[in-house]
């Protein structure tokens, strides 16, 4: 993925100066793919403070971990993949930190629906949703759960997806078709309950 304006230095340039060492390479890196990152890490984690630590991590590990770049692919999908993997830990820590420590609310009521706006029925709906979505995102296994963000979320195409996740094309698709179905059956059963 090189860099669209004239006398840049593409990504590959960049990445081997990163393995070489050279700190500097790291600031054009970050602002070429910064935005896409924490897009990825916010539809993954669904925290902004999360996602923000994620896009952190990520450069941190692409600098550290530059020499094991394959030089012969493109740098932004192997960004992507040190993103979904750091995504993965992350949503893992704060699954475990929520198994040991729930917080109190801190309201008996949603000073959203207090504000004007759309009719409050439908926002509660529309919030009811998107938490049945979340919910059902949250008890795919890893692989089908990050296959589904990168589609649905980010919009990759399949073979972007697999480029990303280092999956073959077929497997993506099989992947996809089975966190689809699954989702659909555990929000039908949590409709029906």
């Amino acid at each position: 993925m090189a860099a669209s304006q004239e006398g840049a230095t593409s990504d590959r340039d960049l990445m081997a100066r990163l393995a070489a060492g050279d700190r500097e390479a790291l600031a054009p890196l970050m602002e070429r793919h910064y935005p896409r990152l924490y897009r990825l890490a916010l539809s993954y984690v669904r925290n902004p403070d999360d996602a923000l630590d994620v896009v952190q991590e990520t450069f941190v590990k692409a600098f550290r971990k530059a020499d094991r770049w394959d030089g012969s692919t493109e740098a932004g999908p192997w960004l992507s993949r040190v993103a979904v993997n750091q995504s993965i830990d992350r949503w893992r820590r704060n699954r475990r930190r929520q198994a040991t420590f729930t917080p109190l609310a801190e309201g008996d009521h949603d000073e959203s629906l207090a504000a004007g706006g759309p009719d409050p029925d439908r926002r509660v709906l529309r919030r009811e949703m998107r938490d049945r979505l979340a919910m059902a995102l949250e008890d795919l296994p890893e692989r089908q759960r990050a296959v589904v963000v990168l589609r649905h979320y980010q919009e990759m195409s399949l073979d972007e997806i697999a480029q990303t996740l280092g999956m073959r094309l077929g497997t993506v698709k099989s992947t996809l078709h089975r966190a689809l179905g699954r989702m659909r059956t555990g929000l039908r059963g949590e409709l029906q309950s």
